[in-house]
């Protein structure tokens, strides 16, 4: 046999040698073995997602060892804020017979201030306050639960800023740092913050405890030009007080003295001053109309929405 057609016999079985290996897949195995260097008989290499973690389990996997990184919950933009994590608290924070995994999110945000019964004819009070959030953070603690040995109520929604319509609507009390709630036993008409004006709504209706009145001060150089009569009774108006129309000792066609006299009001007060940088105040008052501490000595708990623990209270 010439070497010519040996030569063609061996360029056929070396082509159908390379077929095979190709086909068989052996070529593409070997390069994905080179291409992944990281592999390891206790499983592969995790590669956190772009937010920085399991955006589901809300953990952070590091290495085939599967530590998990608790992360502290934040606002989304726009957003409530989402509480702290509890990994954070030490065991000396655990209020006494509880563990940490009963303790809310919001653990010590909001804090317990007091708790008290009242006397005969009075009425009882529990005050709760915002003092430890972030910056710019808020917290909604519409139908978290007031928790005693005996008892127990939801906090309900409040006025967060009532409109001279008479028509707000109650909403969600939202507290920042600084805030403060106050829970009465007794009744009122209505649930609400306080602002520089309200004391004017408490003049017609009965809030038990009643409203401040703590109205801003009228200004007299608006004022000065009205007869001595007129300026005689608006001094002696008191904070927040509502003028009577009908008995004011001045004459009946002292005309700007009794338009000025109209429009001293909740809605005078608020065209004037609803844009004032404290306008709203840090307090919002809640009339629930049941005591549900006992009179002498009580355990109170502060609950989230969850049912889990934000602050404990005894007296």
């Amino acid at each position: 046999m010439s070497s010519k057609i040996i030569f063609i016999i061996f360029l056929i079985l070396a082509a159908g040698v390379l077929l095979y290996v190709v086909r068989s897949g052996i070529v593409s195995e070997g390069l994905q073995a080179l291409a992944t260097p990281f592999h390891t008989s206790g499983g592969s290499f995790f590669q956190p997602s772009p937010q920085g973690g399991n955006a589901n389990s809300g953990f952070v996997e590091s290495s085939t060892d599967q530590t998990q990184i608790s992360q502290t919950p934040t606002s989304t933009p726009g957003g409530p804020w989402m509480g702290v994590a509890t990994s954070s608290i030490t065991s000396s924070d655990i209020p006494q017979g509880f563990t940490v995994g009963q303790l809310s999110p919001f653990f010590h945000a909001v804090r317990l201030n007091g708790a008290s019964y009242g006397s005969f004819g009075s009425y009882g009070q529990i005050a709760l306050s915002a003092n430890n959030l972030p910056a710019s953070a808020t917290v909604d603690i519409t139908n978290w639960q007031i928790k005693t040995r005996i008892s127990g109520e939801y906090i309900p929604q409040a006025i967060n800023l009532y409109d001279p319509s008479g028509l707000t609507s109650a909403s969600d009390i939202i507290l920042k740092n600084g805030d403060t709630a106050y829970l009465y036993s007794s009744t009122g008409p209505f649930n609400l913050r306080l602002n520089e004006c309200i004391g004017y709504i408490g003049q017609q209706n009965h809030f038990n405890p009643p409203l401040p009145t703590n109205c801003p001060q009228l200004d007299r150089s608006q004022i000065q030009y009205f007869s001595g009569a007129c300026q005689n009774y608006i001094n002696s108006l008191g904070g927040c007080a509502l003028p009577n129309l009908n008995k004011a000792p001045i004459p009946y066609n002292d005309y700007s003295c009794m338009n000025y006299l109209a429009n001293i009001s909740y809605k005078g007060c608020f065209d004037a001053h609803a844009h004032d940088v404290n306008f709203l105040s840090n307090q919002v008052l809640v009339w629930t109309g049941s005591n549900v501490v006992d009179q002498y000595h009580d355990i109170v708990e502060l609950l989230d929405r969850q049912g889990l623990v934000v602050d404990v209270y005894s007296y």
